[in-house]
């Protein structure tokens, strides 16, 4: 087939226009999975907007590995992850959590420990995801209404579950009282889906993204090598960005096979 013979040498081009377009866009989607390679856990890194995929493969899942990717430092706009803190050693741009991963957790704290202010929380959070879906973004008397709506339900979990004094540790909290803590410092990151338009409610476009390659270690199991690793994230990130901006996809790995890839633009680094 013509994608084994497409060399990461044939789409170094691709490769190069892809690290600088993705920061330039103006929300880039960030998440990270578990990758077996010779047989030990490696990560697989995903930085990606609608119509562009950047995948990396390190041995490493911190800040080394993103720096080695290359995209969330050159990142200037807004980049949305599900809180790993690691992304947060990157302040040049500004972070957006995903809130679907809250309400994940909000579930379980209801559902398994009958904490009420959890129920409270989602239902609230779900609230002002269909006021901004019907109305748009909050100007600032109602983003101001809704923080102090989001902070007084927050604090009705604090009651139960205070935070622990400064030393003491995330390991010595529940479950709550950590998840509360999150609520409390990163509320703006939170709910900045409320006051700036482009800024979605969840990070599903990473996960999309990076779904297919987990689902092809299901089925294949792990890469031999680590290169071999980088070798198909490389190429997958062709493909998918080829098909996100709708192009035929035997046609572009053609190109690639020719030496010459397509290449996207600027014109396609939108959210």
């Amino acid at each position: 087939m013509p994608a084994a013979k497409c060399s990461t040498c044939q789409l170094d081009a691709f490769a190069q226009a892809l690290a600088c377009q993705v920061p330039l866009a103006e929300v880039v989607h960030l998440d990270e999975s578990g990758l077996r390679v010779a047989g030990a856990l490696h990560w697989l890194h995903v930085a990606s907007t609608a119509t562009l995929t950047c995948y990396g493969a390190h041995p490493k899942r911190g800040v080394e590995a993103m720096g080695a990717l290359g995209i969330v430092g050159a990142c200037r706009q807004w980049v949305v992850h599900d809180h790993w803190k690691p992304y947060f050693s990157f302040q040049q741009c500004q972070h957006a959590l995903c809130n679907e991963h809250l309400l994940r957790e909000l579930k379980f704290l209801w559902e398994e420990e009958g904490q009420e202010w959890a129920r409270q929380l989602s239902d609230l959070l779900l609230s002002f995801h269909r006021r901004r879906q019907k109305h748009g973004e909050f100007n600032e008397c109602q983003f101001k209404r809704a923080l102090k709506d989001y902070r007084a339900v927050a604090r009705c979990g604090r009651y139960r579950h205070p935070r622990l004094a400064s030393g003491q540790g995330r390991s010595a909290q529940s479950k709550a009282a950590n998840l509360l803590d999150r609520l409390e410092d990163f509320d703006w990151n939170i709910l900045a889906f409320l006051w700036d338009g482009r800024v979605p409610f969840t990070n599903n476009q990473a996960e999309q993204d990076i779904r297919m390659i987990k689902v092809r270690q299901k089925i294949s199991g792990c890469f031999r090598t680590l290169r071999g690793a980088q070798v198909f994230c490389r190429i997958r990130s062709y493909l998918s960005t080829c098909r996100k901006q709708g192009r035929n996809l035997w046609q572009a790995l053609q190109s690639a096979v020719n030496g010459a890839p397509f290449i996207p633009s600027a014109l396609h680094a939108g959210p």
